[in-house]
């Protein structure tokens, strides 16, 4: 037994002889330096903003004004990516990913699909007893990143991206009283975009930054229809 306990202990005292002023390079954690399919090249080119989780405020421009939109009109942003290293530098880098996006627009207005194959938007009269109107996006779509930032732990960055995607589906959903009862009616839009493009920026530090997020075009392709480009800002988390 005591044989066990000396052959046990002597390695654990051979690791604890270490020289104080040697710095490790070992930075623990498999997507610290992972890249797809294989560990990187040179470990010391630390990879960042490969998950990405964003919570934004939705609001737009065009017929109706911006930030009109109540403070719960949330939307939440997913994103995997590969940081694309480039060997001369660390302070430059490129995203490639997947994302999805809901989008939360809660409003005063409501929106309805017109006879003429369009998307109009009007305001409910002071008899109606609408309890609250809102107007859902779900997207899919492929970022694209150009990606600056500084050396060190506590690195500064920004971010320069582009989105390309689909939108499957928008709906304008709607609860109101009617006869002493609460109804609620789902309605999916007839004139949408299937096809959409966003910029966007992020800036901040390490693992936060702010982010701002503009659709160039109008969210209902018809010219009959009401004119809204969106946008939203809000606050981006980046992990691994």
């Amino acid at each position: 037994m005591r044989l066990i306990l000396i052959f046990l202990l002597f390695p654990c005292l051979l690791f604890g002889q270490k020289d104080d002023n040697l710095v490790s390079r070992n930075r623990p954690g498999l997507f610290w330096y992972f890249n797809g399919n294989r560990p990187i090249t040179d470990a010391d080119y630390r990879k960042y903003n490969r998950f990405i989780i964003d919570a934004t405020y939705n609001t737009w421009l065009g017929d109706i004004n911006p930030f009109q939109n109540k403070w719960n009109s949330i939307g939440y942003h997913f994103s995997l990516n590969k940081d694309i290293q480039i060997q001369s530098t660390e302070r430059v880098t490129f995203g490639l990913g997947l994302g999805y996006s809901y989008l939360n627009h809660s409003l005063e207005r409501v929106f309805f699909n017109t006879q003429h194959q369009s998307v109009d938007t009007e305001l409910p009269s002071p008899n109606d007893s609408l309890i609250y109107s809102r107007l859902t996006i779900h997207q899919f779509y492929i970022p694209f990143e150009l990606r600056f930032k500084s050396l060190g732990w506590k690195h500064v960055k920004f971010i320069l991206g582009a989105r390309l995607g689909i939108q499957p589906a928008i709906f304008s959903k709607t609860k109101f009283w009617e006869d002493e009862q609460e109804q609620y009616s789902e309605d999916r839009m007839q004139d949408m975009r299937w096809l959409y493009t966003a910029v966007y920026c992020r800036f901040g530090i390490r693992n936060w930054s702010l982010i701002g997020i503009f659709n160039p075009l109008s969210l209902f392709p018809s010219e009959q229809s009401v004119q809204l480009r969106p946008f939203q800002i809000g606050l981006s988390l980046s992990l691994f």
